[in-house]
């Protein structure tokens, strides 16, 4: 499911993403928040989409409500800026259809820009590293996990509750810690996704409430782990420290 506000720019990307998988019985639901670009209506001359176009409070709110529309086994999370690698889909499919008793999936996930180009290689090649060593106790200490290369069944979405509207940017981060509770996920060790970064997203704009969120869910999820959850307080500050440090040499150049 996809949630979108005002994504004319990128929707059409990323909705030929979903229909060029060619997976067979794939249902996109994109829920927009009342768009006035011409989101709306490239949606109404899309192929395989169904939508809703109506005012809600946020991407949560969106995401939420597109689960409820939606009637799939399997639930992925794509952002309206972002897409899917070739052959994501099957490849997610065939995990899951060989191992059943597992209930979710991931994988890794480039950043790119704008204009679609790979970026900050170091900083996924770094998740990457984490991602192959998962354990929960690890995944506590940081969030390493994708939530564009993430797909879970309905049955254990269920079980965990909607998202939480609380987690601006970071109820990816609080869905994933609560399941992953429970679960192990498949680790797919190939590209499904690619996350837009660029100025003025959510992830940039919102970069220290997002660490702060991370801290906050870590605490709220770790009960049983304190020095996991000690090392997320601790990494969360270090991250936001350097990168002040990294914008303020930017400016003094």
């Amino acid at each position: 499911m996809t949630p979108v506000y005002n994504g004319a720019a990128t929707i059409e990307e990323a909705l030929r993403s979903v229909r060029d998988q060619h997976y067979p019985k794939l249902e996109h639901v994109v829920v927009d928040g009342g768009s006035t670009d011409g989101t709306v209506e490239i949606l109404a001359r899309a192929d395989g989409v169904r939508f809703v176009s109506e005012p809600d409070s946020g991407r949560v709110d969106a995401a939420n409500k597109g689960v409820a529309m939606s009637g799939g086994e399997v639930i992925g999370f794509l952002n309206a800026d972002d897409r899917y690698e070739p052959g994501a889909l099957h490849a997610v499919g065939a995990a899951l259809a060989i191992e059943p008793e597992h209930v979710w999936a991931t994988g890794y996930c480039r950043i790119i820009d704008g204009g679609g180009a790979e970026i900050r290689r170091a900083v996924t090649a770094y998740k990457n590293l984490f991602l192959r060593h998962y354990s929960f106790p690890l995944y506590l200490t940081q969030n390493f996990i994708s939530d564009p290369a993430t797909f879970v069944r309905r049955r254990a979405l269920e079980e965990a509750g909607p998202l939480d509207e609380r987690y601006r940017i970071s109820h990816d981060y609080d869905i994933w810690l609560r399941i992953a509770r429970h679960h192990d996920p498949i680790v797919l060790r190939r590209y499904l996704s690619s996350f837009r970064m660029v100025e003025g997203t959510l992830s940039m704009a919102g970069f220290e409430r997002q660490f702060a969120e991370h801290e906050q869910v870590a605490r709220r999820r770790g009960e049983g782990h304190p020095a996991p959850v000690a090392a997320n307080a601790l990494m969360s500050r270090l991250i936001v420290a350097v990168y002040r440090g990294l914008r303020a040499a930017r400016r003094l150049r």
